[in-house]
């Protein structure tokens, strides 16, 4: 049996539990309206990450043509079963890898929870590639981001030690490194009825994720290209809504494939 990726495991450890146990986590009230305003009937619409099934369901409502996308086996089977969406709506995709040729430009919308706060530095330009390339000409790209810290990550910092803290968060590349967790008991965030153990090897295995402020990832976008961004829409738990307009081609042109 292949081994999953250390963070596909660590997704897959929550699985369910994630949004059916208690925890209803998902975008801001604020966000909500917006992204329910883009979706429409028919429409090819990519929820990328299966945990905000929120996100899905508000696809659904709306008659979208729904696929959800992830690369976590475990929680896209229980997102998939959760949503009753069939096999071939289903992806097992990491974004910030190699697209299937298949989903590249299939999509009249995509749409993504906080993702881009689960990559790591060096993976964001290739996750925002991925996420870009999955967008139809024309179509459109929604994000929403926390900037800066998570409440988790202050709480975590300051229960380590000064040394702790030095593995904990990397400044020269704007990093929180969860793999430096300690195995002493330090306080952790509550979600539903996922056990504290389970909930620390969950946070351990999501290993480096990076944290950024608005400008870094506005200049990250613009450097990829291929986007026009049409709205940012901030919310009162600190997140905000960034809106992507991948253009259409005119007659001769083409779109620079890096």
């Amino acid at each position: 049996m292949t081994r999953l990726p250390a963070k596909a495991h660590a997704w897959d450890l929550v699985s369910g539990s994630y949004w059916n146990s208690g925890y209803y986590g998902g975008p801001a009230p604020e966000h909500d309206v917006v992204f329910a305003g883009l979706m429409r009937a028919g429409a090819p619409t990519a929820v990328v990450g299966a945990s905000t099934v929120s996100l899905s369901r508000a696809a659904q409502d709306a008659g979208a043509e729904l696929h959800v996308l992830d690369f976590a086996p475990g929680i896209l089977r229980e997102a998939g079963e959760w949503l009753g969406l069939p096999e071939d709506r289903r992806h097992m995709v990491d974004v910030t890898g190699e697209l299937p040729e298949r989903l590249r430009g299939r999509y009249h919308l995509v749409v993504a929870d906080r993702l881009v706060n689960r990559f790591s530095a060096a993976d964001l330009p290739g996750g925002l590639r991925g996420l870009r390339d999955l967008v139809a000409e024309g179509g459109t790209l929604a994000l929403t981001v926390r900037f800066g810290w998570y409440d988790r990550d202050r709480q975590i910092h300051d229960a380590l030690t000064p040394a702790e803290q030095r593995l904990f968060w990397r400044p020269d590349v704007g990093e929180i490194d969860y793999a430096a967790l300690p195995d002493r008991d330090i306080p952790l965030p509550t979600w539903g009825g996922i056990s504290g153990e389970v909930m620390r090897e969950h946070i351990r295995g999501r290993g480096r994720e990076a944290r950024f402020h608005r400008d870094e990832l506005l200049a990250a976008i613009a450097d990829l290209g291929g986007l026009d961004r049409t709205d940012l829409v901030e919310a009162a738990n600190g997140t905000a809504l960034v809106v992507l307009r991948k253009a259409a081609l005119r007659k001769g042109e083409h779109h620079d494939p890096a």
